[in-house]
């Protein structure tokens, strides 16, 4: 492989910054959660946060009282300040239907969410409208119409909404002229569907109907091509594609349609694999706490880096509420970070793209391996090369990659250059494999906790290299589902003692009055 850093390209857009997602808005509330999501902007940082439940009971954002709604945002307002705290917008998800105004008892998770249609569609508008009217009062203008809101969540799934397509329609309707009625330049959109459907009904819809939209956005997940094909034999897509196809084939959808300009935001997506239809699984899917999270992310966000404006990674940690909240080191739920706030593979794979920053470097190779890739980019004097071995589960027999890379390097370059080797691999930026292999113990004790904390950062080692005639020479290695970040820096003037900046006659000076003997 060849890297020409003589050759640039535009900056990647990095549309998986854009969001990050958390289960409910109530969990917001909880200290760890909070921590887990300060550690996230630290290390990534992302843009937005979204989440469901905004309007549940717990939050307690409207009642009744006699024939008058009565709001309130006590609840709403601490989430919203801490998220804004730490660089979080919030990507506002409508939704649930508060008991106050739904039409029935419908509910879905854990936390009893209720997904029935409104008995009195006005009032439903006039929720929103209040609730977009308080952000505004209390965040100012131009803040909120940098948000979005979205409405509801995957409507053409039974289990979120108990109405049909039209009563989602009308649904939408309603919300998008309470938002309006605030501002008109406030961020309105959906149908937040799952698979990309209903994407060009609703976008029809708002043409025939004269209803506002300023974005459409969808879910995808890589296992539901077995929930849309039952086995491999029965889909179109060739092993390790369903995600990407599906992914760019709804951008077609849009540009095909009569607003061919909307924006595009995957506000659900994650690592949930499956090798058939019997291995489906929501709650317990060992691909989102294992290595193949890692390369999966590191590839789809890398190779659809141009598909849509948002790619939201649902969720951000194990704190997360459908069922209860697991209480396991791990306990394959869809988080970056588990309970104790240990970055799984994926988490680490988000690390390692966040360093992506600066114009990406020409890149040329005969020997790419199926599902592997690279890509590099420099920022200032820092050259960043990520590679990837993504091989799906239902491959069978899996390959190492082995390359040989040559980074071609201006003339004049400096001849001494420091390699940075960052690997995600079992045991090393991964801890849920050794976790497997002591036997899923339920509960660790702080030293075994402390040692899977340091397993769960990737492997770090250097090496100097010095600059040949074809550039700077390296040699790496990736096994099935490993991904690896190198770093190059030109070296830097070296130092033989910490106090170089100090005149030799100083230094003299002060070891003198250090080593001088005690007065009496």
């Amino acid at each position: 492989m060849e890297i020409d850093s003589l050759t640039r390209h535009t900056p990647l857009k990095r549309p998986w910054k854009n969001g990050i997602a958390v289960g409910r808005a109530y969990d917001l509330m909880r200290s760890d959660l909070q921590d887990h999501l300060r550690w996230l902007q630290r290390e990534v940082g992302f843009r937005s946060c979204r989440f469901h439940a905004l309007f549940h009971d717990d939050m307690n954002v409207v009642q009744r009282c006699g024939d008058k709604l009565v709001y309130q945002w006590h609840h709403v307002d601490k989430i919203y300040d801490f998220l804004l705290s730490i660089g979080l917008k919030p990507f506002v998800e409508l939704n649930p239907m508060p008991a106050a105004l739904a039409s029935g008892p419908d509910t879905m998770f854990f936390y009893q969410m209720n997904i029935t249609p409104p008995r009195v569609w006005s009032e439903w508008q006039d929720l929103v409208a209040a609730f977009a009217e308080h952000c505004v009062a209390r965040y100012g203008l131009t803040e909120v119409r940098s948000w979005n809101f979205e409405v509801w969540n995957e409507p053409n799934l039974s289990g979120f909404w108990s109405g049909n397509k039209e009563d989602y329609f009308q649904l939408y309707a309603h919300a998008a002229r309470g938002v309006k009625s605030v501002d008109g330049a406030l961020k309105i959109g959906g149908p937040a569907s799952s698979k990309a459907y209903w994407l060009a009904d609703l976008i029809e819809y708002c043409q025939r109907e004269n209803v506002p939209i300023d974005f459409v956005s969808t879910h995808l997940y890589p296992q539901d091509e077995f929930v849309e094909h039952a086995d491999r034999e029965s889909s179109p897509h060739a092993a390790g594609q369903f995600f990407q196809d599906t992914v760019r084939a709804a951008k077609a959808t849009v540009e095909a349609s009569s607003m061919p300009h909307l924006p595009i935001h995957w506000t659900e997506w994650n690592t949930q694999l499956a090798t058939s239809a019997k291995d489906v699984t929501w709650g317990n899917n060992r691909y989102v706490d294992s290595l193949h999270a890692g390369s999966f992310v590191a590839r789809q966000m890398v190779e659809l880096d141009d598909a849509a404006e948002t790619f939201t990674y649902w969720v951000a940690s194990d704190i997360f509420e459908e069922g209860p909240i697991p209480s396991t080191p791990f306990s394959s739920t869809y988080g970056l970070l588990t309970i104790h706030g240990l970055p799984k593979a994926s988490g680490n794979a988000f690390r390692f793209l966040e360093r992506l920053r600066g114009p990406r470097l020409g890149i040329k190779s005969e020997n790419f391996l199926p599902f592997c890739g690279a890509v590099a980019t420099q920022e200032g004097d820092s050259i960043h090369v990520l590679l990837w071995n993504d091989v799906p589960p239902e491959v069978i027999s899996p390959v190492t990659w082995n390359e040989k890379i040559c980074l071609k390097l201006p003339q004049f370059s400096p001849e001494k250059w420091l390699l940075t080797r960052s690997c995600i691999r079992a045991g090393a930026g991964s801890a849920f494999e050794s976790w497997e292999a002591i036997g899923k113990p339920i509960e660790l004790s702080p030293s075994q906790l402390d040692a899977f904390r340091v397993q769960s950062e990737p492997a770090v080692s250097f090496e100097l290299l010095e600059l040949a005639e074809s550039g700077i020479e390296m040699n790496v290695t990736l096994g099935p589902n490993e991904v690896l970040h190198l770093e190059l820096r030109a070296c830097a003037d070296s130092a033989d003692q910490s106090n170089v900046l100090q005149s030799a006659e100083e230094t003299a000076k002060l070891e003198a009055q250090l080593g001088e003997i005690s007065r009496a």
